[in-house]
């Protein structure tokens, strides 16, 4: 399955620091949110360790954009305009893999406004279920390789049926899909970086699974450069999902509105940190086809958001130190920011472990629900803390004066198995009814582990496991 990729010579290298650090800027993001290992349990970072990768790492100068310049027609235009340097391999040249299986219709298609709209809307409160990183690893791209090319839709096998229950479906991709570029399980780490770039086919994986609309800022925005984000746009649109958090320039909203039960729902998608490959990108290519996130600009969107007819603001947040349970200051600053700025629901990403959930009050008085983390929702990861997971699920419904109402709040717990029942890296539902009579020795500890962290101010659905 492998194709082979060479790394450039030594001479065509980036000399490095000094142009990463004209490249990279002051961000609304502070603390230890560097970049860690994205396979291979870690050892504790010394906090010198923790405060380079935080300055490698550091989000991009996000003052006003860049007036609009021509929109490029494809990956390879726009890395004639917004390339820097070249990523340190060479180009490959290959077809992606088709689908395994025809891809089922989008359940929600544009309207009139830029928005997207359900096809058919069932009677009921508007359903959400969120997930957290959508990883496509080494070790998950070995085990879904076929003859052919790859599936992986062994992965959501357990959870297809509980996501089919909710209306909009979200998750975060931490995934490049370039063809173009190595796969992970063909270059582990490109620039001393993991590289996380997976076979375009990993989508139709999500969309089996019932998934409608992905966020996609975080820190491996750039593991396959210019190509590689336009490369990734092109494939999940075609693949059929809503998308927001990278772009193919100054002319695309930056959040996304999906209009379902009659509610219409602004999404947006930042990130706090890059992980030093933004050096290939041009400074006019970071601002236009990232989203870093800065305070000033968020409350800039939420403002144009609410002008395009949004009425409940839900932002994924890119952020926090990796591989524990806890969010540190930074965390709960740009969390406060946010919900000042008029965001509605707050969800967090990158630490690849679970985090507490709370309620904020907003400076307006409005109570904001605060995820600080919802984990890994598949991944390869080996570390305990990497493979508890959640779907979290919201209801929404009118109030008798029209205002839009948060219903009901919980989240089913669930866990990553490396096999289970010849399903490869599969995610379970450990609660009844959604884990259907399936067992294992490690449902309980799991569950426990869960529902400590996520706290009592919100409740776990289902019957615990024995």
């Amino acid at each position: 399955m492998s194709r082979p990729f060479a790394l450039l010579p030594a001479g065509r290298r980036l000399a490095a620091g000094l142009l990463a650090a004209l490249l990279l800027g002051l961000s609304g993001c502070e603390g230890p949110a560097g970049p860690g290992p994205q396979g291979e349990s870690a050892p504790p970072q010394s906090p010198e360790a923790v405060t380079t990768q935080a300055a490698e790492a550091s989000a991009l100068p996000t003052e006003s954009l860049p007036p609009a310049l021509p929109e490029p027609e494809d990956a390879e235009a726009a890395a004639a305009l917004y390339e820097a340097v070249p990523m340190d391999y060479e180009p490959l040249e290959r077809e992606a893999a088709g689908p395994n299986a025809p891809i089922p219709a989008p359940r929600y298609r544009r309207d009139d406004a830029g928005g997207w709209r359900r096809e058919t809307e069932p009677e009921g409160p508007a359903v959400l279920m969120l997930t957290g990183d959508l990883m496509c690893q080494t070790r998950q791209q070995e085990a879904a390789a076929t003859e052919s090319g790859y599936d992986f839709r062994d992965s959501f096998t357990y959870v297809a049926p509980v996501l089919a229950e909710a209306d909009l479906v979200i998750g975060n991709l931490e995934a490049t899909l370039s063809e173009g570029a190595p796969y992970m399980a063909e270059a582990p780490s490109v620039e001393g970086k993991p590289h996380l770039n997976a076979p375009a086919v990993f989508l139709e994986a999500l969309r089996g699974a019932g998934f409608d609309l992905l966020v996609m800022s975080n820190n491996h925005n750039c593991d396959a450069g210019v190509r590689g984000v336009y490369d990734t746009l092109d494939r999940v649109e075609e693949y059929g999902f809503i998308h927001t958090g990278t772009f193919r320039g100054s002319r695309e909203p930056r959040f996304a509105l999906a209009e379902l039960k009659g509610i219409r729902f602004g999404v947006f998608s930042y990130s706090c940190l890059f992980n030093g490959k933004q050096k290939h990108f041009t400074e006019a290519g970071q601002r236009l086809l990232l989203n870093p996130y800065d305070p000033d600009v968020a409350a800039a969107d939420a403002a144009a958001a609410r002008a395009a007819g949004a009425e409940y603001l839900l932002v994924y947040i890119h952020w926090g130190s990796e591989y524990t349970n806890s969010p540190n200051d930074s965390q709960r600053r740009i969390a406060r920011e946010l919900a000042d700025a008029g965001f509605d629901c707050i969800v967090g990403s990158h630490p690849h472990a679970l985090q507490p959930f709370e309620f904020l009050q907003a400076a307006d008085g409005r109570r904001v629900p605060v995820f600080y983390s919802l984990g890994n929702f598949v991944s390869h990861q080996r570390k305990t803390v990497t493979k508890d997971t959640l779907i979290l699920r919201l209801a929404f419904v009118r109030d008798p004066a029209g205002a839009v109402t948060l219903s009901e709040l919980g989240y089913i717990p669930c866990r990553v198995f490396q096999s289970f029942l010849d399903h490869s890296y599969a995610v379970l539902p450990l609660t009844e009814p959604y884990a259907g009579g399936r067992r294992s020795r490690l449902f309980a500890p799991a569950y426990e582990r869960i529902t400590e962290i996520l706290g009592p101010g919100i409740p776990a659905l289902g019957e615990p496991p024995n």
